[in-house]
C-alpha cells in the first residue's frame, strides 16, 4: 500500500465533494431546509477529513493498524454519505469533478484519481462507488487479492428500510409485509383522527352511490380498495398513491357519473389528499419523488424489475408469504399512470424493492453467520437452502433496479450486486 497515494486520494475525494457542494450553493438560491441540509453534509465531510488526518499524521510513523482504522473511518463516511436522507437524489447524478489543485499535482495524479479524472461521464455516485471498492481492496487485503467485503459485513452498506408504499419484515423465517401504523406529530393527531372519521363515513356513502350508479366497475373497485386501506390505517404512502390513482380514474369516468356523485367523488379525493398531507412520511416521500430525475425508460426498467421479483418470489413460496408478491403487484399497477404520475410510481416501486432487498440481505447476513458453525451440519444445510432462495430474490431486485435506484439516490443497490453474486456462488459450492 502506497501511503502517500492513499492520503492524496482520500483528501482529494473529500475536497472534491466539498467543491461540488460549494458550487451547488452558488448555483441556486436555497431554502432554509436545503441550506441546513447542505451545512450538515459539509460537517459530515469535514469530520471525515479531520478523523483521517488525525490518525494518518504525515509527520509521524503510522502503523498498519492505524492505517486500517483510518480507512475504516472513511469507508463508514462513504456509506453514510450514500445513504444520507439529507442528500438530494440529483446530487448523485452530478458530474464528478476533482477540486482545483496545483498544476504539479494535477500532472502527477495517482492511478485512482486519474481514473476518475479521465472519465468525462463519471457521476458523484460512480466516483463514490469506485472509491468504496478501492477502500475495500485496501482494508480487506492490503497486499492484493480480494476486492470486496465479505458478505457477513454487508450491513455496513445496506441501509435500514426507507419510506415507501411497502415495508417488509421476516416472520418465522418468511418475508412478510410489515403493517406498522404511520407516524404523526403529536400536535396533528386530533386533526388526523377527525379527518379519518369523516373520510371513512364519506367514503362509505360514496361507495353506496357508485354501486347504485352505472359507473365502470373498475372505478368502484378502486374506491373500495382505498377505503379499505383507510379503515385499516395502514401505510400512508400507499394510501396517497392509491388516492392519486383513484382520482385519475375518476377523471377518466367523470362523464359517466351523475353530477352529484361526481362532486362527492371529487370531495372524497380532496379529503384523502389533505389527510395524507398531515403525515411527515408522505411529505418526505413526495419531496424525494419530485427531486428524482427518472424518465420513461426508467419506468419501463422498473416495471420489468418488479415482474422479475414477483416471479422469483413465486418460485420460492417457502421463504415469502403470498401477500408479498401480491402487494408488489398492487404497487406495480401505478406504473401505468400517465406522465409525471408514472415517474412518482416508479420511485415508489424502486423504494419498495429497495426495502425488500434490505430486509433480505440484512437477515441473510445473520443467517450466514449462524451457518458458519460447521458442527451443526444439518442446520447449516437447511440454512444454506434458505439463504440461496433469499439471495436469488435480492439479486433479481438489485439487478433490475440498479441504475434507476442510483438515480433515485440509492447507489448502494448497484454496489451490492457483485457481493450478492459472489455469495450465491459461494453458497452453491457448499451444496
Amino acid at each position: 500500500m502506497n501511503e502517500a497515494e492513499l492520503r492524496r486520494d482520500v483528501i482529494s475525494l473529500l475536497s472534491s465533494l466539498r467543491f461540488i457542494l460549494d458550487n451547488r450553493i452558488r448555483a441556486a438560491r436555497l431554502g432554509k431546509v436545503e441550506r441546513e441540509n447542505v451545512v450538515q453534509i459539509l460537517f459530515m465531510i469535514e469530520e471525515a477529513r479531520i478523523r483521517f488526518v488525525t490518525i494518518t499524521r504525515a509527520s509521524q510513523k503510522v502503523t498498519d493498524e492505524e492505517w486500517l482504522e483510518a480507512v475504516s473511518h472513511i469507508q463508514n463516511f462513504v456509506d453514510k454519505f450514500l445513504h444520507s436522507p439529507l442528500i438530494e437524489p440529483q446530487l448523485f447524478q452530478r458530474k464528478f469533478r476533482l477540486a482545483p489543485m496545483p498544476s504539479r499535482e494535477r500532472e502527477t495524479l495517482t492511478p485512482f484519481l486519474k481514473s476518475i479524472h479521465d472519465d468525462a461521464d463519471v457521476t458523484v455516485s460512480d466516483a463514490l462507488l469506485k472509491f468504496r471498492s478501492y477502500l475495500g481492496f485496501i482494508s480487506s487485503n492490503p497486499l492484493g487479492g480480494q476486492t470486496s467485503m465479505d458478505f457477513e459485513e454487508i450491513k455496513k452498506i445496506v441501509p435500514e428500510q426507507q419510506i415507501a408504499p411497502v415495508q417488509f419484515e421476516i416472520v418465522n423465517g418468511k418475508i412478510a409485509v410489515s403493517s406498522k401504523p404511520p407516524k404523526s406529530l403529536a400536535e396533528d393527531r386530533d386533526n388526523i383522527a377527525a379527518s379519518l372519521e369523516y373520510i371513512q363515513g364519506s367514503g362509505q356513502r360514496l361507495i353506496e352511490n357508485l354501486a347504485n350508479s352505472n359507473c365502470d366497475k373498475r372505478l368502484l373497485d378502486t374506491v373500495r380498495e382505498l377505503q379499505s386501506q383507510l379503515i385499516e390505517g395502514g401505510n400512508v404512502v400507499k394510501i396517497g398513491l392509491t388516492n392519486m390513482a383513484c382520482s385519475m380514474m375518476g377523471e377518466k369516468f367523470d362523464a359517466e357519473l351523475p353530477e352529484a356523485v361526481a362532486a362527492m367523488f371529487s370531495s372524497y379525493n380532496s379529503a384523502v389528499s389533505l389527510y395524507v398531507a398531515q403525515f411527515p412520511e408522505w411529505e418526505q416521500f413526495s419531496q424525494k419523488a419530485a427531486l428524482t430525475a427518472l424518465d420513461q425508460s426508467d419506468v419501463t426498467t422498473v416495471d420489468e424489475a418488479a415482474i422479475s421479483v414477483v416471479s422469483e418470489l413465486a418460485k420460492n413460496p417457502a421463504v415469502a408469504e403470498p401477500e408479498v408478491p401480491e402487494t408488489i403487484e398492487f404497487v406495480r399497477q401505478f406504473l401505468n399512470s400517465p406522465g409525471k404520475s408514472s415517474k412518482r410510481a416508479a420511485f415508489a416501486m424502486i423504494r419498495t424493492i429497495e426495502n425488500l432487498i434490505s430486509v433480505i440481505l440484512r437477515h441473510s447476513a445473520d443467517l450466514v453467520n449462524k451457518t458458519i458453525d460447521k458442527t451443526k451440519e444439518r442446520l447449516a444445510q437447511a440454512g444454506t437452502l434458505v439463504i440461496m432462495s433469499y439471495l436469488t430474490i435480492a439479486l433479481a431486485g438489485a439487478t433490475g433496479i440498479g441504475p434507476a435506484a442510483t438515480k433515485a439516490g440509492a447507489p448502494w443497490v448497484q454496489q451490492v450486486i457483485e457481493i450478492v453474486q459472489k455469495q450465491i456462488e459461494k453458497v452453491g459450492q457448499k451444496d
